[in-house]
């Protein structure tokens, strides 16, 4: 670990000690509580993370990365029945929100409509973007229940934990962290948000006959208390993979019962980071699935649609907004020297087009199309370190990563050696060599078998495989 990392998670373990007496119904909430929203517009803290005098500030100073993980298996364990029951004929119950991605195809052929029940956070009289295709108390054809809608009254419960938390915070006052008045706030509000969730969370199992609950991450919240309350029920708990791991704070600690993850990398990653072996599972992710199959839509329906020309091979560049937009800019006009090349630009989905295809004329938005159908058409795609860059290769396109090299970074990308790099010109020449030198396209078809390998190693039915680990949780 380097000083930036050893120092989150330093502080972060700190957090958890100083503010753990903060307690709701069995539930501490320092282990419940989204540390990095807490701290999110912190610019000056974030800077500080890079200092290796910073540590000095610490209570706790974090070594391994072991050592997080170890606190969060004692506070599971402490939640966690003996036992699992085992509840065949009760229902699997699927957390829906923004960074599920599970397919409609996967609920159809993999999930039995009369043993399934979809939780989102949302009310059913309310609109929220993440829930705007439930109707009728169903997803998908799937009986759905909302959360906001499982409430009793916890004002007073609220306030008491609140002013534990504001005698907490001065005694704290002059500490680098605490006496930020935005995470006062913070803190403040997501009490409330947890105590309520925590609430909505029993009384949902107390109606609800579970045999599993699949949650997308036990990172936010909502998820984690779900899980938690799960546990406490004896009902075991399957986080899916949401993306690539590419930040060292996004994915531990980990809470599920079974983590079910792409491939090798995250096996070894999470053991070395003190998840046991028998918590992990490669089940890919049933989104994938869609990487082996035909594409939806024709390629002259396609490249019609985009106004280029299809006779061209055509590159693919996945960006994040403005974020490095100086750098795609250089890889652009490095690429445009060869002028037979189509050049599409892929946003965030529901994004408006990127600035830069106003910049070079030539350069196109992909438009409203799903990821998938632009995959089948397109010869090469570069990537910051996204999940696109997996799938990519999942539907064997040739794949080069732009690399920002962020503090946090896990070096996902590393296994494609010099197809991974900072500088864009360099970058841009690598792929322009792609498309002139058969000798190098055949290197970097082989970087992409040997990444897959060790990435995603089983290209067969992830929501088969899926269907598999919850009938062995629950029979």
């Amino acid at each position: 670990m380097n000083t930036y990392v050893k120092n989150y998670w330093s502080l972060y373990l700190d957090f958890i000690q100083d503010f753990q007496t903060l307690n709701y119904k069995g539930f501490s909430l320092s282990y419940i509580l989204h540390f990095p929203r807490l701290i999110r517009k912190h610019t000056e803290l974030w800077n500080a993370l890079y200092d290796k005098e910073f540590s000095k500030q610490f209570r706790n100073r974090v070594k391994n990365p072991k050592e997080i993980q170890e606190v969060f298996n004692k506070y599971v364990e402490s939640h966690k029945k003996k036992n699992f029951v085992k509840n065949k004929q009760g229902k699997v119950v699927v957390n829906y929100d923004t960074i599920l991605r599970f397919p409609e195809k996967t609920f159809k052929e993999y999930f039995d409509r009369s043993h399934t029940m979809i939780v989102t956070a949302g009310s059913k009289n309310k609109k929220r973007p993440s829930v705007s295709a439930i109707k009728n108390k169903q997803l998908y054809n799937i009986p759905t229940k909302y959360l906001s809608n499982y409430t009793i009254d916890t004002k007073k419960d609220i306030v008491k934990v609140q002013n534990q938390a504001r005698i907490l915070l001065k005694s704290y006052k002059d500490h680098h962290l605490y006496k930020n008045r935005n995470f006062q706030s913070l803190l403040l509000n997501k009490i409330a948000e947890v105590i309520n969730c925590i609430e909505q969370s029993i009384k949902l199992f107390d109606e609800v006959s579970a045999s599993c609950v699949i949650v997308s991450t036990t990172h936010s919240y909502i998820s984690r208390i779900l899980s938690l309350v799960a546990l406490e029920k004896g009902i075991p708990t399957i986080c899916m993979q949401h993306g690539i791991i590419g930040n060292e704070f996004g994915f531990t600690p980990k809470i599920a019962t079974v983590d079910a993850v792409y491939g090798d990398f995250e096996v070894d990653w999470y053991k070395a980071r003190g998840a046991p072996k028998d918590s992990l599972e490669v089940i890919g992710h049933p989104r994938f699935d869609q990487a082996f199959l035909p594409p939806t839509i024709s390629r002259n329906k396609f490249f019609k649609q985009l106004g280029v020309d299809k006779s061209k091979k055509t590159l693919l560049i996945v960006v994040r907004g403005n974020r490095d937009i100086d750098k795609w800019r250089m890889l652009i006009k490095t690429i445009s020297k060869q002028n037979n090349l189509n050049i599409l630009i892929k946003d965030f989905p529901n994004s408006p087009p990127h600035p830069l295809t106003k910049e070079f004329p030539f350069v196109h938005s992909t438009q409203s199309f799903d990821l998938y159908n632009i995959l089948h058409k397109v010869d090469c795609v570069v990537s910051y370190t996204s999940t696109v860059g997996l799938e990519a290769m999942l539907a064997q396109k040739p794949v080069y990563i732009l690399d920002n090299k962020i503090p946090s970074y896990t070096g996902y990308y590393d296994g494609l050696n010099e197809l991974v790099q900072t500088d864009p010109k360099k970058l841009g020449k690598l792929i322009l060599k792609y498309f002139n030198d058969p000798i190098w396209a055949s290197y970097v078809k082989q970087k992409r078998e040997e990444f897959i390998r060790y990435a995603y190693p089983d290209a067969s039915m992830s929501g088969e495989r899926l269907k598999k680990l919850i009938n062995v949780l629950t029979s």
